[in-house]
C-alpha cells in the first residue's frame, strides 16, 4: 500500500476512534465515573493490554525488538502526550465554555507546524500551510458561532489551556524527531502508556479520583473496557501515522475527530447541519485533499531524485 493511501486510512481511522471516544467519555462521566479516574483507566488499561501483546509478539518473533529500552523517550511522550495535556483540560473545563475549549485545544495543527519547522522535521510548503489554515478555519466555523465571547475572568484559563495543544504538538514533533531506531509502534505505545499511568497515579490518589470497577460489571464499567480497547488501537495508530506521514499530517486528525462528532450527533441525536457547520465541513475536506495531494507530489519528487 502506498504511503499516501496508508496515511489517509490511518488518519481517518484514528479520527473515528478518538471522535467516538468523546461520546463514550461523556456517557461514563455522566454515570458516576470521575474525569481523572476515567483518564487513568484509559492510560493503564491500554498499557496492560499492549504490554501483553508485546510480550507475546517478542516471544514468538524476532521483529519489534529494541536494543535498549528508551525510558527517556517513554517519559517525555507519556508526560507531554497524555499526562500534562489531559490534566490541564480537565482542570480548565469547568471554567470555559465547551465550544471555546474545543477551539483552543484544536490549535494543535498550527503549533505542530511551527514546532516541526523549528525541529526540521517538516519543510516549509505553501500547500501544507494552506491546508492547516483551512482546517483551522473549518473548526472555527463549526465550533465558534453561537458561543459567547469569553469574559475577562476567563482569559487566564484560556492562556492556561493553551498548554494542552502545545503539549500535544510537542509530543507529535518529538515522536517524529526522536523515535528509537528498530522500534515498533506497539512497543512504543505500551511504554508510553505505562509511563503516563505512573505519572498520573499520585494525582489520582491525592484527589481521591480513582474509579473502582465493579463485579458484575455495570454499564459504566463496560464502557470503560470498550474505551480501553479503542484507546489501545488508537495509540498504535498514532505512532504509526507519525512514522509514515509526519507530525503535521497527523495534526489533521483533529479535523477528522470533529467530523466524527458531527456524524454521531446527526445519527444519534438528530442534530442538523447549520450553514456554518456545512461550510466548516467543506473547509475541512478541502484541507484533507490539499494535504493528500501535497504528500503525493513530494513522494514523486523523492522517487525522481
Amino acid at each position: 500500500m502506498s504511503n499516501k493511501l496508508a496515511s489517509l486510512i490511518l488518519l481517518i481511522t484514528l479520527g473515528l476512534i478518538w471522535g467516538t471516544g468523546y461520546s463514550i467519555a461523556r456517557f461514563a462521566m455522566t454515570h458516576g465515573v470521575t474525569p481523572l479516574g476515567y483518564s487513568f483507566w484509559q492510560s493503564i488499561g491500554p498499557a496492560i493490554l499492549l504490554s501483553l501483546i508485546v510480550l507475546f509478539y517478542k516471544k514468538n518473533t524476532r521483529a519489534g525488538r529494541i536494543q535498549q529500552t528508551p525510558y527517556l523517550y517513554y517519559f517525555i511522550c507519556g508526560l507531554t502526550g497524555i499526562a500534562i495535556p489531559n490534566s490541564v483540560m480537565y482542570f480548565a473545563a469547568p471554567h470555559l465554555p465547551a465550544g471555546l475549549l474545543a477551539v483552543v485545544v484544536n490549535t494543535v495543527p498550527i503549533m505542530s507546524y511551527v514546532l516541526a519547522l523549528f525541529a526540521r522535521v517538516e519543510k516549509f510548503n505553501v500547500l501544507r500551510l494552506a491546508a492547516i489554515i483551512l482546517a483551522m478555519c473549518g473548526l472555527l466555523l463549526i465550533l465558534l458561532p453561537g458561543n459567547a465571547l469569553p469574559t475577562l475572568n476567563k482569559i487566564p484559563w484560556i492562556i492556561v489551556v493553551l498548554i494542552t495543544p502545545l503539549s500535544f504538538a510537542f509530543c507529535a514533533v518529538y515522536v517524529a524527531r526522536f523515535r528509537p531506531k528498530h522500534s515498533d509502534s506497539i512497543s512504543l505505545s505500551a511504554g508510553t502508556l505505562m509511563t503516563s499511568s505512573i505519572i498520573l497515579f499520585p494525582f489520582i490518589l491525592f484527589t481521591e479520583s480513582f474509579y473502582m470497577l465493579h463485579w458484575p460489571l455495570a454499564t459504566p464499567d463496560l464502557v470503560i473496557l470498550l474505551e480501553i480497547i479503542l484507546s489501545s488501537i488508537g495509540y498504535v495508530l498514532f505512532f504509526q501515522l507519525i512514522k509514515i506521514a509526519g507530525p503535521v499530517y497527523y495534526s489533521l486528525v483533529d479535523t477528522t475527530v470533529a467530523l466524527t462528532g458531527l456524524t454521531w450527533g446527526y445519527f444519534l441525536f438528530h442534530e442538523k447541519l447549520t450553514p456554518w457547520i456545512t461550510l466548516g465541513v467543506i473547509f475541512i475536506l478541502l484541507a484533507l485533499f490539499l494535504v493528500t495531494q501535497q504528500q503525493r507530489t513530494v513522494k514523486k519528487i523523492n522517487l525522481a531524485a
